[in-house]
């Protein structure tokens, strides 16, 4: 599964998955309408150890806010601190969108829109990773 250890862009690799990764780390995704803030669609309690996810959320929102989270679970976050925020961000986008799968993409639209929809990811992820080629932020998965 590409992102997740040093499986390489290549055609055979599956996409990555952020359910099945939470899977392969023993991270429960429990879904619930009671979450600490109105406004989030997920969040990782370290007391539960466990991922909680506001149910019915669109496909690409759901997916992106799980591969936001586990990166929280694996630097072992507590608390919501800006940086944190913007490594879950980028290493989520990093995993999320396959360089094959844009470059796929680039022939048909340059609209970061529709290859967000295309690629099943949030138009906040597809920012977050154009954001980094701006920046020359170097290509790791960790």
């Amino acid at each position: 599964m590409y992102g997740v250890s040093d499986f390489e862009d290549r055609p055979s690799v599956e996409d990555y998955d952020p359910w099945e990764h939470a899977a392969m780390l023993g991270l429960p995704i429990v879904f619930r309408d009671d979450l600490p803030d109105a406004r989030m669609v997920a969040c990782y309690s370290e007391e539960h150890t466990a991922v909680f996810v506001r149910p019915r959320l669109h496909g690409a929102v759901e997916r992106c806010a799980i591969a936001h989270e586990i990166v929280h679970f694996e630097h072992g976050d507590v608390g919501i601190a800006p940086a944190q925020e913007q490594r879950a961000d980028r290493i989520a986008a990093r995993r999320l969108l396959r360089p094959r799968r844009l470059d796929e993409l680039a022939g048909v639209t340059e609209d970061p829109a529709v290859v967000a929809l295309e690629l099943r990811v949030t138009e906040r992820v597809m920012r977050t990773h154009l954001r980094m080629l701006r920046h020359g932020v170097a290509e790791h998965r960790g």
